[in-house]
């Protein structure tokens, strides 16, 4: 949104807001860019955070050595265009906090703020207009500040009692009190909104959902494999899965019962195994301890190898109508955007926030459908890449974000750690019609899986017709020499594929022909890779 917009968009509430809108409009159109500086000579562009503490009981403020009184923190837009960037980062160098995010991206307030004599770094500067815009922020009080010796001293915490008290610049206590006065109606407004979507996103569902297979029943075991087949995994990726699986194993004793090496085979593709191992120690115990019989309840379907929270309250709501919500990624980024919520949704407390806010309109009437109208609605319309359909939303009249065309912004996850890669060579020996495969150790990466010899490290043609050789496989020709790339969650495999032509069966390795690793050889996709 560029500079004129979003002043434009701004919804003066007091005569002297619009005015002050319509002055900076004015400029903004004489000056250009030019109100960004500290050069221009009509005034220019400051901006704001006013902070307060999680609870809206606290404001973070600092004594300014300009003004000589405690006040709110910003600064100079110095050429950013981006003003709530601006006032984001004036915040953090003032203070040095470190978790810090915003209440609303809007603008909520334009004053034009008389500027006193001074001196800056030993030059004086002349009294002049701030045209200043602000913004409301959030922090936690638990984090360390500090204060920026050339412009402000004592920067703490004090509560809103204080500030008549602590500010001695008489015209900007009205300023603080109005924009306090709204942060804390736009946290408000933010609580009634769970209650407000309830019935038009059930009213939505029935017509607008897909036609999933999972979706046609409510069987607890038919919902359990799905939504574990989810985890990491496309929907289009996982309906054949499901479908084969199923077919396979169609109940909770075939599951339990499974040999592992089927077991794997089936999964083949969909990778994270431990989430099928995890299922088949899940089976075995409501074999033993249920009577094979799916257990009804939140707690006793939590306990269950591998079911975390969301997997319990998606099992829970949606075969049994229980009121316990389920809050994935797809919940979580529908409600950060309608409440236009700046916390990292990731971080533990911000998903049991939200949680918490669904619990309250859950209820046994529609518990199943609410939980998989949150669902369809993240992944077909609030969507997680790209703007979201903001057109065909049931929910876009109570949508904040939409309100304040943040959608784009949000949500805010913190920056994942950068994977580390690795560097492999991958020996696809071969003996007339089979190849070589042994199975990987039982703790770790790919536990107990079957893969191609590799090693640790790029090897040149000659040492890895060398490795082969220790191997006794006796290579004979070198085939052909292959470039792949796998991507984990945390790791990246820089992989060497090197086609060895052997004359003799090493017993180091088991030796499958192409049927057998249909069938009995479970080999993940960064191994198969190679081979397709």
């Amino acid at each position: 949104m560029n500079l004129f917009s979003q002043i434009e968009n701004f919804i003066p509430e007091t005569d002297q807001e619009a005015a002050a809108r319509q002055e900076l409009l004015e400029l903004i159109h004489q000056y250009d860019h030019k109100i960004l500086s500290r050069d221009c000579e009509a005034g220019h562009i400051t901006c704001s955070g006013l902070v307060l503490s999680p609870d809206l009981k606290k404001t973070l403020m600092a004594y300014h050595l300009i003004y000589q009184s405690v006040g709110w923190l910003g600064g100079h837009a110095d050429g950013e265009e981006d003003l709530s960037a601006v006032a984001f980062r004036e915040v953090q160098e003032e203070t040095s906090v470190s978790k810090l995010y915003f209440l609303t991206r809007k603008i909520l307030s334009i004053d034009i703020l008389p500027v006193p004599a001074h001196s800056k770094h030993g030059k004086p500067v002349p009294e002049h207009l701030h045209y200043n815009i602000t913004y409301g922020l959030i922090a936690p009080e638990t984090q360390e500040i500090a204060d920026k010796p050339d412009e402000n001293k004592n920067v703490r915490w004090i509560t809103l009692a204080e500030i008549p008290e602590l500010c001695t610049e008489p015209h900007m206590i009205p300023v603080y009190q109005k924009i306090i006065a709204r942060m804390q109606n736009i946290a408000r407004q933010k609580k009634l909104i769970p209650g407000l979507i309830k019935q038009p996103i059930l009213d939505w569902y029935p017509e607008h959902h897909r036609d999933l297979p999972w979706r046609k029943d409510q069987n607890p075991y038919h919902v359990w494999v799905s939504e574990i087949m989810l985890q990491q995994t496309r929907v289009e990726a996982v309906k054949n899965y499901y479908q084969r699986f199923l077919k396979a194993l169609p109940d909770i004793k075939a599951l339990a019962d499974c040999p592992e090496e089927k077991l794997l085979k089936l999964w083949e593709g969909l990778g994270y195994y431990n989430r099928v191992r995890n299922m088949q120690k899940a089976a075995r115990t409501i074999m033993q301890d249920c009577q094979g019989i799916f257990p009804k309840t939140y707690d006793e379907i939590r306990n269950l190898s591998g079911i975390g929270d969301y997997t319990a309250g998606a099992v829970s709501s949606i075969c049994f109508n229980l009121p316990v919500p389920a809050v994935d990624g797809n919940v979580l980024r529908v409600f950060a955007r309608l409440e236009e919520d700046s916390r990292n949704i990731l971080d533990q407390h911000v998903k049991q926030d939200f949680t918490d806010q669904l619990a309250e309109i859950y209820d046994y009437a529609n518990a199943g459908m609410l939980t998989q109208a949150f669902m369809e609605l993240g992944a077909t319309v609030c969507i997680p890449n790209g703007m979201p359909k903001c057109e065909i939303c049931p929910l876009q009249k109570f949508c904040m974000a939409y309100q304040n065309q943040s959608q784009n912004l949000l949500p805010v996850r913190e920056k994942k750690q950068k994977r580390r890669t690795e560097y492999k060579t991958i020996f696809v020996l071969q003996y007339e019609n089979k190849i070589a495969v042994r199975k990987r150790p039982p703790e770790g990466l790919l536990a107990g899986l079957w893969e191609l010899p590799n090693t640790e490290t790029f090897l040149s043609p000659e040492e890895a017709v060398q490795q082969a050789q220790d191997w006794n496989t006796h290579p004979q020709e070198l085939i052909k020499i292959i470039n792949k790339k796998h991507i984990f969650t945390h790791i990246t495999w820089e992989m060497q594929g090197i086609f060895l032509k052997c004359r003799t069966q090493s017993p180091a390795f088991v030796w499958a022909d192409s049927k057998e690793l249909e069938t009995l050889y479970s080999l993940p996709t960064a191994f198969r890779c190679l081979l397709n």
